[in-house]
């Protein structure tokens, strides 16, 4: 128990005494710090400045030009993408040309809301002048563009207006980098043709213009088999060609197999290169010419057969392929155009003979003739549709509304009325931008 005491005595002398060490020390230290003189306070650095610069200050100003070639080299020098450019300056250019074209819808009268309409009316001499303006205002504007941007006028407004994919559909045989390459081509070839074709507009091409334009097309076809095989070239000729394109207008009605197709195109094609570019107006050339088509048209006989032959020779009928095209427009059955071209020629021997016929009284005549346009008319109606008749009558078919009219021409001119067959003679090849 004295023990207990003991130490517990000692553990509190301990704690006095490791106090009184502590307060000690805790003065000393005051003490010292108060002996040192104070220290200065430091001056702050002063805040940094921020400087920003602006790179991108851009102004439309700075692009903008009258010199619309300068115009593009602006934009292009800025990096803008050409289908971008070419956006820009077709608007811009397009929006011009429609000012000048405005200008000749209106006769510079005042507007005034109490007038009538026939007081701002063009007068005749002031309708004259439009149509000549306008004539040469479609006629200019496509060289513009081309001239600017390298690309074919119609063609670009079909993007717009018609359909934007018609090269990516006509040209799927190809990858997309290859197309981009072969339109390239196709475009710069073209500005060539259509630069030396406006200089020489006055009159029939020189015999130097017609080495130029071929000149073109051996360079064309040159850059083209640098990068398409073999068939890729035949598919792409076969696909856009200023031939293929009319053939496939020529051939409607005749329903061409790949392999007939590709055997008329081959023969077509070789004789509208030996024609190209020359002068139709000499009488020689024409007789040539037409000379070498009926030679063509024998081959095709034994080529196709003789039944395939005589429909090459039908869908050569303009009214049979109007009639071909709507029956298939209106989904008619097939042999409705063959029917119906059957029906006309019908009604054409029976107005020959009455015609021909002067024993028959005038006026008798006039009657029977009024009858057949009649019957023609509510049969064709019957057959067609009224739908189909009222658009066929607006074009091939106006024949018929003629017939009642008849009686008192001769017999020579009522052939002439709308012959039932007729052998068209290929033209000259029409622009590749053609839609279908």
């Amino acid at each position: 128990m004295l023990n207990t005491v003991v130490l517990g005595i000692g553990f509190l002398c301990l704690g006095y005494i490791d106090k009184t060490a502590r307060l000690k020390a805790q003065a000393a230290a005051t003490a010292a710090v108060a002996a040192k003189p104070p220290v200065p306070p430091q001056p702050q650095p002063a805040p940094k400045t921020i400087v920003v610069y602006k790179t991108n200050q851009f102004k439309w100003s700075q692009l903008e030009t009258p010199d619309y070639r300068q115009y593009i080299a602006n934009l292009r020098a800025i990096g803008c993408p050409e289908l971008t450019i070419r956006d820009l300056i077709m608007t811009d250019v397009m929006r011009l040309y429609a000012q000048r074209r405005g200008q000749y819808y209106q006769n510079g009268r005042q507007f005034k809301f109490w007038e009538t309409d026939d007081k701002r009316k063009l007068k005749a001499k002031q309708l004259e002048e439009r149509e000549i303006q306008l004539a040469q205002i479609d006629k200019e504007l496509p060289g513009v563009l081309r001239e600017l941007l390298g690309v074919n006028y119609e063609r670009e407004l079909n993007k717009y207006f018609v359909d934007s994919n018609e090269d990516a559909r006509r040209l799927a045989f190809l990858s997309d980098d290859k197309r981009e390459q072969t339109i390239e081509i196709r475009e710069q070839w073209e500005a060539k043709r259509d630069q030396l074709l406006e200089q020489a507009r006055n009159g029939p091409l020189s015999a130097a213009d017609i080495a130029q334009l071929r000149q073109f097309e051996q360079e064309r076809d040159k850059a083209l088999s640098g990068i398409l095989t073999a068939e890729e070239m035949n598919l792409y000729d076969l696909s856009t060609s200023e031939t293929a394109n009319r053939l496939r207008d020529e051939l409607i009605g005749f329903n061409p197999t790949e392999k007939e197709f590709r055997e008329i195109y081959a023969k077509q094609k070789a004789l509208d290169e030996k024609y190209a570019f020359q002068n139709m107006d000499d009488e020689a050339v024409r007789q040539a010419k037409a000379a070498e088509e009926q030679a063509m048209t024998e081959d095709l006989k034994k080529t196709l057969g003789e039944g395939r032959a005589a429909d090459l020779q039908q869908s050569k009928n303009p009214e049979y392929r109007e009639l071909v095209s709507l029956s298939e427009q209106y989904d008619l059955p097939t042999d409705t155009s063959q029917n119906l071209i059957e029906m006309r020629q019908i009604a054409q021997d029976q107005i020959q003979r009455l015609v021909q016929d002067n024993t028959i009284p005038l006026d008798r005549r006039q009657q029977a003739l009024k009858e057949i346009q009649t019957e023609t008319e509510r049969s064709f109606q019957k057959t067609l549709g009224s739908a189909a008749y009222s658009a066929y009558v607006q074009g091939a078919g106006s024949w018929i509304r003629s017939v009642g009219g008849s009686a008192g021409a001769p017999a020579s001119s009522v052939n002439s009325v709308a012959p039932a067959t007729q052998t068209v003679t290929p033209s000259q090849p029409a622009s590749d931008t053609e839609t279908e």
